[in-house]
């Protein structure tokens, strides 16, 4: 994996969750204020508002601050929605779903999932302090989260999920889950921090590590991966730390990835957001070599 160039996004804070839309990237901050879009082009932004937050303010409080961490596009009755997931830890504010169409930006609304991650919750044995759902992808009709606490990935079908949200009649989505092992750096185990679908049988992932012996603390950013998880396998095939021409691993958070296009053969281009926590955000292109695929068939998200 190689980096081709790094951006400081000093106007946009929080970088948590990222996809792409030909040369768009539409970005959510844990703490943003609104839904960011971003020109991959030329970097000029516009940050878009959502019923129910504070456009006037940059950054959310912490104690009230929405947590979306994970953002996915999705087509619903014919439209196409971009879902940024709260993360679901702690406070009842981040236990919401935002849901934007990218047709019409203003046709926005917050939902609570306070209900549907109990749910999962009691389905995965899991409890408060090992919730924190941080990344998010679909694949055909599955949307796939992903759990930072304990590095779990949760499945379910899309269409099912979507009923239960808005039909009091519907049943809770049958789910499938499983937990996976990730490298680690000085002891600590890397935690899943974002996704997207490559194609029918992978997905890529991002994982971070933090110093620190907490995992809901934040620590010293130790480094960061770019995953390749099988489907068919229920495993992690291929793990990539983000490093510098010298092999040094860059002390990066890298929060968030997507497909931006297929380079040549087998290398695929990527885009990730980092979180600097400090009100401002990275933005990185990598080129990655998609070691044991055949033709990678992107797939958008």
């Amino acid at each position: 994996m190689k980096i081709e160039s790094e951006r400081l996004l000093d106007s946009i804070p929080s970088g948590s969750g990222i996809v792409l839309k030909n040369d768009t990237a539409y970005i959510i901050g844990d703490d943003a204020t609104g839904l960011y879009q971003l020109n991959l082009g030329n970097y000029q932004q516009q940050k878009i508002p959502i019923t129910g937050l504070d456009y006037s303010q940059y950054r959310e409080p912490r104690e009230v601050k929405h947590d979306f961490e994970s953002a996915v596009l999705v087509f619903w009755n014919g439209h196409e929605y971009l879902l940024a997931f709260g993360s679901g830890s702690g406070d009842i504010s981040r236990d919401s779903m935002l849901m934007v169409s990218t047709s019409d930006v203003t046709d926005s609304k917050i939902i609570s999932l306070k209900d549907f991650y109990s749910r999962l919750q009691s389905l995965t044995l899991s409890g408060n302090k090992e919730w924190n759902i941080e990344g998010a992808t679909v694949q055909k009709d599955q949307l796939i989260l992903f759990n930072r606490a304990n590095n779990m990935i949760i499945k379910f079908n899309f269409n099912d999920f979507i009923s239960y949200l808005f039909d009091d009649n519907a049943q809770f989505p049958p789910i499938e889950y499983l937990k996976i092992k990730l490298p680690f750096i000085q002891n600590h185990e890397a935690r899943l921090s974002g996704a997207c679908t490559l194609e029918d049988t992978h997905l890529l992932f991002s994982a971070s590590v933090e110093d620190t012996p907490d995992w809901t603390k934040d620590g010293p950013v130790l480094g960061s991966f770019i995953g390749l998880y099988s489907l068919p396998d229920s495993a992690v095939v291929a793990s990539y730390l983000l490093q510098d021409d010298r092999g040094v691993p860059l002390k990066e958070k890298i929060e968030s990835l997507d497909i931006l296009g297929n380079a040549s053969g087998k290398e695929l281009v990527l885009i990730a957001i980092g979180d600097n926590d400090n009100g401002t955000s990275n933005i990185f292109r990598l080129r990655l070599q998609a070691l044991g695929l055949k033709e990678p068939r992107i797939k958008g998200n």
